[in-house]
């Protein structure tokens, strides 16, 4: 019998086991939703009015109806009310974590506080929370609370010692890996003790000065709401700041796919390291993409001779003579030669193209072989018997010799010596004319007629 009662007593604890076990592993196949618990004051202070009209309460009410409206798919949220039932008494949950309507949450939320009895025992209700949570850390989920107060530390009679015990509180959740949001509503809240809180939660306002203890002040490091659409924007911004994807291998907006977004060009490696196939599984450094906007850059990639460090290694184009499409100036301007242009392709510099390049050269003035002298060589241009000159090509042989000159007298004695120049007489010809033949002819008969 004692056999059995202790059979029956392990089979009931595995019964329990399985119990706390199974919805935790559905949850974790479902997706990586983190955990909220909203922690919610219920002093009796909450039912003071706002600037716009209504309650504290009822403010609160809505901001948290339409927080779970918008986010039931992507937050798995529980809720804890403080005090509870009443007067100074530690928070309870009201509502477990789960994925709930804004009518679950008005009903845990339960009726408004009464008018004067409830104290706002905030360190009791923290402390509390940690122990609820600590059968619920479930592998690498992500925990959070979230702090909505309105008051300060204070039970009846108060204690001034006790006014900075919500931030060791607030210590003890983070070093358990719950993160605390700290959101003060209305203008009675204990700001100092609340800053100090969000610093000691990690969840500080960037530039925050923690030592301000006047609500109206700016630039609190907690989330200081004074109405309701304060209350809004602040859980609103929580919210979406745990439910946006993370590059961290987890779903994190609980859409069915990890850290979509992260891998901009599509080349199986993202910014993070991780690897999407693999859910849960802690980013590896070795996959990180060194630059996602480049779909050929990525680990263990080829080396490209692009510029880039395609394979993440941290070398650029390592044996490469130059990088893909670059150019370069080739060939000469000497003579008649004119340069071009090389490509660089796949590493190695192409061929010189559209220059003029150097040719034999030719008689014509011209430096065609492009080596700084002009026409030398060229003879062979010029064809058989030829030679190549300043003056383009010339016969190979001399020219002939000119004639010498006569040195015999002319055979006619009409010349006239003129001072003693041996020359034809101006008006004188070396023949003679008919009229001076007639004349001499006149002449020798008159002689001949006289000397009969």
């Amino acid at each position: 019998m004692a056999m059995l009662t202790r059979t029956a007593r392990i089979l009931s604890g595995l019964a329990a086991l399985l119990f706390w076990i199974a919805p935790s592993v559905s949850e974790a196949q479902r997706c990586d939703a983190p955990q909220i618990l909203l922690t919610v004051d219920k002093s009796s202070s909450m039912l003071g009015g706002l600037p716009g009209g209504g309650t504290k309460w009822d403010a609160a009410r809505m901001a948290l109806g339409e927080l779970t409206s918008s986010y039931s798919t992507n937050i798995d949220f529980g809720l804890q009310v403080f005090p509870y039932p009443n007067q100074c008494s530690p928070g309870a949950v009201t509502l477990d974590f789960g994925t709930h309507a804004p009518e679950d949450l008005m009903v845990a939320l339960g009726d408004p506080p009464p008018s004067g009895g409830n104290y706002t025992p905030m360190a009791q209700t923290l402390d509390a929370a940690r122990d609820y949570y600590a059968p619920r850390m479930v592998g690498a989920r992500q925990n959070h609370l979230i702090l909505i107060t309105d008051g300060w530390q204070w039970c009846d009679p108060y204690e001034a010692s006790t006014r900075f015990t919500p931030v060791d509180a607030v210590t003890r959740l983070r070093d358990m890996g719950v993160t605390v949001h700290v959101v003060g509503f209305g203008a009675s809240v204990d700001s100092l003790t609340l800053n100090r809180a969000a610093v000691a939660a990690g969840t500080d306002l960037p530039g925050c000065d923690p030592t301000l203890s006047d609500p109206a002040a700016m630039n609190h490091c907690y989330l200081q709401a004074n109405d309701l659409t304060d209350l809004r924007m602040a859980l609103d911004g929580i919210a979406r700041e745990l439910t946006d994807e993370m590059c961290d291998g987890f779903d994190n907006d609980c859409d069915g796919t990890v850290d979509e977004g992260f891998d901009v060009d599509a080349d199986g490696h993202n910014v993070c390291g991780s690897d999407p196939t693999e859910p849960g599984a802690d980013p590896d450094p070795e996959r990180r993409d060194c630059d996602d906007s480049e779909p050929t850059v990525y680990p263990g990639a080829p080396e490209l001779c692009d510029g880039l460090d395609n394979d993440c290694d941290g070398t650029i184009d390592p044996g490469c003579d130059c990088f893909s499409g670059d150019t370069r100036p080739c060939g000469s301007d000497v003579g008649a030669c004119m340069p071009g242009v090389q490509l660089c392709e796949s590493g190695a510099w192409g061929a010189c193209a559209d220059a003029v390049e150097p040719v034999a050269e030719t008689c014509d003035a011209v430096d065609e072989d492009c080596d700084g002298n002009i026409d030398e060589g060229a003879d062979a241009s010029c064809g058989e018997g030829m030679v190549c000159s300043a003056d383009g090509c010339i016969p190979l042989t001399p020219p002939m010799e000119p004639a010498e000159p006569s040195t015999d007298l002319p055979s006619d004695r009409d010349s006239v010596e003129d001072g003693g120049c041996a020359c034809t007489a101006a008006g004188h010809s070396s023949g003679s004319s008919p009229a001076a033949l007639l004349l001499s002819l006149g002449l020798l008969g008159a002689f001949l007629y006289r000397r009969r």
